[in-house]
Protein backbone atom coordinates (compact mmCIF):
# COMPACT_ATOMS: atom_id res chain seq x y z
CA UNK A 1 0.00 0.00 0.00
CA UNK A 2 1.43 3.34 -1.05
CA UNK A 3 0.33 6.92 -0.32
CA UNK A 4 -0.37 9.39 -3.08
CA UNK A 5 1.55 12.59 -3.69
CA UNK A 6 -1.57 14.42 -2.52
CA UNK A 7 -1.58 12.57 0.80
CA UNK A 8 2.12 13.27 1.35
CA UNK A 9 1.39 16.93 0.65
CA UNK A 10 -1.06 16.81 3.55
CA UNK A 11 1.55 15.31 5.89
CA UNK A 12 4.21 17.84 4.89
CA UNK A 13 1.76 20.69 5.35
CA UNK A 14 1.15 19.46 8.89
CA UNK A 15 4.89 19.40 9.60
CA UNK A 16 5.55 22.80 8.01
CA UNK A 17 2.26 24.67 7.48
CA UNK A 18 2.19 26.64 4.24
CA UNK A 19 0.87 29.84 5.92
CA UNK A 20 4.18 30.07 7.83
CA UNK A 21 6.06 30.75 4.60
CA UNK A 22 7.17 34.28 3.82
CA UNK A 23 5.05 36.14 1.24
CA UNK A 24 7.89 36.18 -1.27
CA UNK A 25 8.49 32.44 -0.97
CA UNK A 26 7.26 29.62 -3.22
CA UNK A 27 6.42 26.44 -1.33
CA UNK A 28 4.32 23.32 -1.72
CA UNK A 29 3.98 20.97 -4.69
CA UNK A 30 5.83 22.63 -7.58
CA UNK A 31 5.58 19.88 -10.20
CA UNK A 32 4.02 16.47 -10.64
CA UNK A 33 0.81 14.45 -10.52
CA UNK A 34 -1.15 14.70 -7.26
CA UNK A 35 -2.72 11.23 -7.55
CA UNK A 36 0.54 9.40 -8.30
CA UNK A 37 1.38 6.57 -5.87
CA UNK A 38 4.68 7.08 -4.09
CA UNK A 39 7.04 4.18 -3.40
CA UNK A 40 10.33 6.11 -3.14
CA UNK A 41 11.02 9.60 -1.77
CA UNK A 42 14.32 11.45 -2.04
CA UNK A 43 14.96 14.33 0.41
CA UNK A 44 17.43 17.03 -0.62
CA UNK A 45 18.40 20.58 0.22
CA UNK A 46 18.41 21.64 -3.44
CA UNK A 47 16.89 20.38 -6.67
CA UNK A 48 20.10 20.21 -8.67
CA UNK A 49 21.35 18.11 -11.59
CA UNK A 50 23.22 16.01 -9.01
CA UNK A 51 20.02 15.38 -7.05
CA UNK A 52 17.90 14.71 -10.14
CA UNK A 53 20.38 12.06 -11.30
CA UNK A 54 20.13 10.34 -7.91
CA UNK A 55 16.34 10.56 -8.08
CA UNK A 56 16.34 8.84 -11.47
CA UNK A 57 18.79 6.16 -10.32
CA UNK A 58 16.77 5.25 -7.23
CA UNK A 59 13.46 5.48 -9.16
CA UNK A 60 12.12 8.20 -6.87
CA UNK A 61 8.49 9.19 -7.31
CA UNK A 62 8.84 12.35 -5.26
CA UNK A 63 11.72 14.69 -4.43
CA UNK A 64 11.26 16.87 -1.35
CA UNK A 65 13.58 19.86 -1.24
CA UNK A 66 14.14 22.78 1.10
CA UNK A 67 15.03 25.36 -1.55
CA UNK A 68 12.35 25.81 -4.25
CA UNK A 69 13.46 25.14 -7.80
CA UNK A 70 10.73 27.55 -8.98
CA UNK A 71 11.31 30.75 -7.07
CA UNK A 72 9.91 33.52 -9.23
CA UNK A 73 7.13 33.51 -11.76
CA UNK A 74 7.87 31.57 -14.94
CA UNK A 75 7.22 33.56 -18.10
CA UNK A 76 8.99 31.13 -20.43
CA UNK A 77 9.38 27.39 -19.95
CA UNK A 78 12.31 26.33 -22.11
CA UNK A 79 15.52 24.44 -21.54
CA UNK A 80 17.49 27.69 -21.93
CA UNK A 81 17.00 28.08 -18.18
CA UNK A 82 18.78 25.33 -16.24
CA UNK A 83 16.05 25.17 -13.58
CA UNK A 84 13.35 24.70 -16.19
CA UNK A 85 15.48 22.06 -17.89
CA UNK A 86 15.71 20.13 -14.62
CA UNK A 87 11.95 20.32 -14.16
CA UNK A 88 11.37 19.12 -17.71
CA UNK A 89 13.60 16.12 -17.04
CA UNK A 90 11.78 15.41 -13.76
CA UNK A 91 8.41 15.55 -15.50
CA UNK A 92 9.67 13.25 -18.30
CA UNK A 93 10.63 10.76 -15.58
CA UNK A 94 7.32 11.17 -13.71
CA UNK A 95 9.06 12.62 -10.65
CA UNK A 96 7.06 15.06 -8.51
CA UNK A 97 8.82 17.92 -6.72
CA UNK A 98 7.73 19.45 -3.41
CA UNK A 99 9.49 22.26 -1.54
CA UNK A 100 9.24 23.39 2.08
CA UNK A 101 11.36 26.51 2.56
CA UNK A 102 10.71 29.37 5.00
CA UNK A 103 7.77 27.44 6.42
CA UNK A 104 10.22 24.67 7.37
CA UNK A 105 12.65 27.28 8.74
CA UNK A 106 9.95 28.58 11.07
CA UNK A 107 8.06 25.41 12.01
CA UNK A 108 8.48 23.73 15.37
CA UNK A 109 10.89 20.86 14.77
CA UNK A 110 12.14 22.53 11.59
CA UNK A 111 15.53 23.74 10.34
CA UNK A 112 16.35 25.95 13.30
CA UNK A 113 15.16 23.56 16.00
CA UNK A 114 17.36 20.87 14.45
CA UNK A 115 20.33 23.26 14.46
CA UNK A 116 19.67 24.29 18.07
CA UNK A 117 19.40 20.63 19.04
CA UNK A 118 22.72 19.75 17.43
CA UNK A 119 24.34 22.54 19.46
CA UNK A 120 22.63 21.20 22.60
CA UNK A 121 21.08 24.55 23.41
CA UNK A 122 18.80 24.72 26.43
CA UNK A 123 15.73 26.87 27.15
CA UNK A 124 15.26 27.42 23.43
CA UNK A 125 12.95 30.21 22.28
CA UNK A 126 11.91 31.64 18.94
CA UNK A 127 14.18 34.43 17.74
CA UNK A 128 12.16 36.71 15.47
CA UNK A 129 8.96 36.54 17.55
CA UNK A 130 10.09 35.21 20.92
CA UNK A 131 7.07 36.53 22.82
CA UNK A 132 4.54 34.42 20.92
CA UNK A 133 5.70 31.02 19.76
CA UNK A 134 8.60 28.94 18.51
CA UNK A 135 7.17 29.32 15.03
CA UNK A 136 9.40 32.12 13.76
CA UNK A 137 12.68 32.31 11.89
CA UNK A 138 15.63 31.56 14.15
CA UNK A 139 16.09 30.20 17.66
CA UNK A 140 18.01 31.33 20.73
CA UNK A 141 19.13 29.24 23.69
CA UNK A 142 21.92 28.70 26.20
CA UNK A 143 24.88 26.34 26.37
CA UNK A 144 25.16 24.10 29.42
CA UNK A 145 28.60 25.57 30.08
CA UNK A 146 30.23 28.70 28.61
CA UNK A 147 32.85 28.15 25.92
CA UNK A 148 35.61 30.20 24.38
CA UNK A 149 34.43 31.43 20.97
CA UNK A 150 37.07 29.54 19.03
CA UNK A 151 36.47 26.32 20.99
CA UNK A 152 32.78 26.71 20.17
CA UNK A 153 33.62 27.27 16.50
CA UNK A 154 35.66 24.04 16.47
CA UNK A 155 32.73 22.20 18.00
CA UNK A 156 30.44 23.66 15.35
CA UNK A 157 32.76 22.48 12.57
CA UNK A 158 32.67 18.92 13.92
CA UNK A 159 28.89 18.94 14.26
CA UNK A 160 28.24 20.31 10.77
CA UNK A 161 31.08 18.35 9.17
CA UNK A 162 32.71 21.38 7.55
CA UNK A 163 36.39 22.14 7.17
CA UNK A 164 36.13 25.77 8.15
CA UNK A 165 33.82 28.47 9.44
CA UNK A 166 34.33 32.23 9.45
CA UNK A 167 34.42 33.83 12.89
CA UNK A 168 33.96 37.46 13.92
CA UNK A 169 34.96 37.94 17.54
CA UNK A 170 33.38 40.62 19.68
CA UNK A 171 35.57 39.45 22.56
CA UNK A 172 32.78 37.66 24.43
CA UNK A 173 32.63 34.06 25.67
CA UNK A 174 29.82 31.94 24.26
CA UNK A 175 26.91 31.46 26.64
CA UNK A 176 23.70 32.43 24.85
CA UNK A 177 23.55 31.48 21.18
CA UNK A 178 21.17 32.58 18.44
CA UNK A 179 20.93 30.43 15.32
CA UNK A 180 19.34 30.90 11.92
CA UNK A 181 20.00 28.29 9.27
CA UNK A 182 20.70 29.60 5.79
CA UNK A 183 20.95 33.36 5.28
CA UNK A 184 19.97 35.06 8.54
CA UNK A 185 21.68 38.44 8.78
CA UNK A 186 18.32 40.21 8.52
CA UNK A 187 17.73 38.99 12.08
CA UNK A 188 20.94 40.27 13.65
CA UNK A 189 19.07 42.87 15.70
CA UNK A 190 16.68 40.18 16.94
CA UNK A 191 19.68 38.17 18.15
CA UNK A 192 21.06 41.25 19.94
CA UNK A 193 17.66 42.03 21.50
CA UNK A 194 17.38 38.43 22.68
CA UNK A 195 20.60 38.88 24.66
CA UNK A 196 22.68 36.50 22.53
CA UNK A 197 26.44 36.90 22.72
CA UNK A 198 26.93 34.74 19.60
CA UNK A 199 24.99 34.40 16.36
CA UNK A 200 25.40 31.39 14.04
CA UNK A 201 24.11 31.74 10.48
CA UNK A 202 25.35 31.87 6.87
CA UNK A 203 25.99 34.30 4.01
CA UNK A 204 27.61 36.97 6.20
CA UNK A 205 28.94 39.98 4.29
CA UNK A 206 31.80 42.26 5.29
CA UNK A 207 29.63 45.19 6.37
CA UNK A 208 27.30 42.84 8.27
CA UNK A 209 30.32 41.67 10.22
CA UNK A 210 31.25 45.28 11.00
CA UNK A 211 27.71 45.92 12.22
CA UNK A 212 27.84 42.90 14.52
CA UNK A 213 31.18 43.97 15.91
CA UNK A 214 29.76 47.41 16.70
CA UNK A 215 26.83 45.75 18.47
CA UNK A 216 29.22 43.51 20.45
CA UNK A 217 27.92 40.15 19.28
CA UNK A 218 30.13 37.32 18.01
CA UNK A 219 29.33 36.02 14.54
CA UNK A 220 29.97 32.62 13.00
CA UNK A 221 29.32 32.05 9.31
CA UNK A 222 28.91 28.28 9.12
CA UNK A 223 27.67 28.58 5.50
CA UNK A 224 24.14 28.60 4.17
CA UNK A 225 24.32 24.99 3.03
CA UNK A 226 25.88 23.38 6.11
CA UNK A 227 23.45 25.00 8.55
CA UNK A 228 20.44 23.61 6.67
CA UNK A 229 21.60 20.17 5.50
CA UNK A 230 21.00 18.44 8.88
CA UNK A 231 17.27 19.04 8.43
CA UNK A 232 17.13 16.63 5.50
CA UNK A 233 18.03 13.61 7.63
CA UNK A 234 15.56 14.73 10.29
CA UNK A 235 12.80 15.12 7.72
CA UNK A 236 13.48 11.67 6.27
CA UNK A 237 13.40 10.09 9.75
CA UNK A 238 10.13 11.79 10.65
CA UNK A 239 8.47 10.76 7.41
CA UNK A 240 9.70 7.17 7.78
CA UNK A 241 8.23 6.98 11.29
CA UNK A 242 4.91 8.43 10.15
CA UNK A 243 4.58 6.04 7.21
CA UNK A 244 5.57 3.06 9.35
CA UNK A 245 2.87 3.88 11.89
CA UNK A 246 0.28 4.21 9.13
CA UNK A 247 1.26 0.97 7.40
CA UNK A 248 2.65 2.51 4.22
CA UNK A 249 5.60 0.89 2.46
CA UNK A 250 7.62 3.91 1.35
CA UNK A 251 11.39 3.96 0.89
CA UNK A 252 12.83 7.29 2.02
CA UNK A 253 16.34 8.32 1.01
CA UNK A 254 18.51 11.38 1.61
CA UNK A 255 20.46 12.74 -1.35
CA UNK A 256 24.23 13.02 -1.23
CA UNK A 257 24.91 16.66 -2.00
CA UNK A 258 28.35 18.04 -2.71
CA UNK A 259 29.42 21.10 -0.74
CA UNK A 260 28.98 24.15 -2.92
CA UNK A 261 31.97 25.96 -1.38
CA UNK A 262 35.18 24.07 -0.61
CA UNK A 263 38.28 25.14 1.29
CA UNK A 264 41.55 25.00 -0.69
Amino acid sequence: MNPSVKYIEKILNEMAPLPLAEEWDNVGLLAGKTEKDVKVILCALDFSAEVLEQAKNCHADLVITHHPVIFRGITKFTDNDWRNALLMEAIRNDIAVYSAHTNLDKAAGGVNDVLAGLLELENVEGLSNREDTLEGIGRVGCLKEPLDLFAFAEKLKRILKVERVNVVSAGRPVRKVAVCGGSGMDFLDSAVEAGADTYVTGDIKYHDAQDALGKRINLIDATHQATELPMMNELADRLALRFSREGYAVKILVAKESLLFRSL
